[in-house]
């Protein structure tokens, strides 16, 4: 189904109530004995300060009204923040007690609600209510067809991010287009173009050529690369991982061929480092982290200004325009009445219109609300960035890219079941060995002074694909996970 930013009918933004409870019900929050609200959160840097700014607003403005006051605690990354909410929903020892509210994703909402922990918040919004928010974004939050376990706070999809001023002096030596990035195997194919140019740069030493290439997310690449050749990888409505041998043949080639001859690259601990240090030219990474991309590079000791290109996620050939659509929600815990309500006030005034795209175009990521898109005060911040510093300009420019990714082609989520997030960190991690395996092992077939072709022979695509559908096979038996493979 298209996903389109449908607008909300004017009249359904009165009905966006800062009240806590669904239209009829009593409050149980009391201004004179205001509740205490936990958040546990995994933003960083700005978007730490962001959030912490957002909470400072709301404790002395709506929570002062209604008698409820948010405490924001960062818990580190994504994973520690998922491992503390865990052992607090189980009650390990010395685990911490559960957060009242949390930032979570749609694999970590299963499993807590299994444990009975989640409060299902069609409790608190009303169809009104919901129907502002960006459909798809809200279908995200929503299981079993109708209980509603985590409100959308931001989202983000997934682009093709270049160092123009390298692209551009690689293109006009080579004849290349940027519109060739627009495919999987047109990204492949100039990848290896460049290696080849960038090594027949240094006579002397043979085999030293640049990577173009770089993938932030594997996990994300082979989920999306299934869904654009028509299958999903992770099945949820089926409950099953599906093992598709030719879409999952052709995701293997382009990765692990591109890493084994060095076309693709992953040096540091995420791809715009890579840029900034010249060993990428381009990589696909999330939106949200447009703000990341490096204004310049360091080239022999010196500060070089690089411009930035922001370009659609590419598509294998014949396969469906599909794209990422990702971002943690918010959960609210099952706990007393009053602290569940206080909880929804503040997510109602988070996800508002205006104070939803304040936090968005600070962060990077994209609002939830689908009249948010037509606010005036989205499109003058937008005009800000697009006349502010590099860095501003460059996030500007990922907005209209992103924008127009999430209005016109289809943005895709996997529909989560019990073991889906194992699933995804065995996508992830097993493909990502293998490349790095492929890359050392081609390097010492370099040095004995073997061609391209001779190389790839002597890996043997073929074998390695059976070696890597056998480790997901072992992974998925061992964590007791279902699956088929056709």
């Amino acid at each position: 189904m298209k996903r389109k930013i449908k607008l909300a009918c004017l009249f359904l933004s009165v009905l966006m109530l800062l009240t806590a409870c669904s239209a009829g019900e009593k409050t149980a929050l009391d201004p004179k004995n205001p509740v205490s609200i936990t958040l546990w959160h995994y933003y960083v840097g700005d978007n730490k300060i962001a959030l912490e700014t957002a909470v400072d607003t709301f404790n002395k403005s709506v929570g002062s009204e209604k008698g409820v006051v948010v405490n924001a605690v960062a818990k580190g990354s994504v994973t520690e923040l998922e491992k503390a909410v865990t052992e607090a929903a189980k009650g390990v020892v010395n685990a911490e007690a559960m957060p009242d509210l949390f930032s979570c994703y749609p694999d970590k909402a299963l499993e807590i609600d299994e444990l009975g922990k989640l409060c299902d918040l069609n409790d608190y919004f009303s169809e009104a209510e919901q129907a502002l928010y960006v459909e798809e974004f809200l279908n995200d939050g929503q299981f079993d067809g109708e209980r509603l376990l985590i409100l959308p706070i931001v989202k983000s999809t997934e682009l093709l991010y270049v160092n123009e001023t390298a692209w551009n002096e690689f293109a006009a030596a080579n004849g290349q287009d940027a519109t060739k990035l627009s495919t999987w195997e047109g990204v492949y194919a100039a990848a290896q173009a460049y290696y080849k140019w960038t090594d027949a740069q240094t006579p002397e030493s043979s085999g030293d050529g640049k990577s173009l290439m770089g993938v932030d997310s594997v996990a994300n690449y082979v989920i999306i690369g299934n869904k654009q050749l028509g299958v999903e990888v992770i099945d949820g409505q089926n409950q099953q991982v599906v093992l598709n041998r030719a879409v999952m043949k052709k995701i293997f080639d382009t990765y692990y061929g591109g890493m084994s001859l060095g076309y693709f690259n992953a040096v540091g601990k995420f791809r715009s480092d890579d840029i900034k240090a010249g060993d990428l030219t381009a990589y696909v990474g999330s939106s949200s982290g447009a703000a990341y991309f490096p204004t310049w590079i360091e080239k022999d000791n010196t500060q070089l200004p690089i411009d930035f290109l922001a370009l659609s996620y590419p598509v294998f050939e014949g396969g469906s325009p599909y794209a990422i659509q990702q971002g943690a929600g918010m959960s609210v815990a099952n706990s007393t009445p009053e602290k569940q309500e206080g909880a929804a006030v503040f997510l109602k005034w988070f996800t508002s219109e205006a104070q939803n795209i304040e936090f968005a175009m600070t962060t990077g990521y994209l609002p939830v609300q689908s009249g948010a898109y037509e606010n005036a005060e989205f499109k003058a911040s937008l005009e800000d960035l697009r006349a502010g510093e590099t860095a501003e300009k460059n996030v500007a420019a990922v907005y209209d890219i992103a924008l127009n990714q999430i209005m016109e082609r289809d943005t895709y989520a996997s529909l989560p079941f019990k073991g889906s997030y194992e699933v995804r960190s065995t996508l992830e991690k097993s493909l990502t060995t293998m490349g790095q395996s492929g890359r050392q092992n081609a390097t010492a077939l370099k040095e004995q002074g073997l061609s391209e072709a001779e190389i790839l022979a002597a890996l043997d695509l073929n074998a390695r694909f059976e070696e890597w559908l056998t480790a997901i096979r072992s992974q998925l038996n061992e964590s007791g996970i279902p699956y088929i493979e056709n």
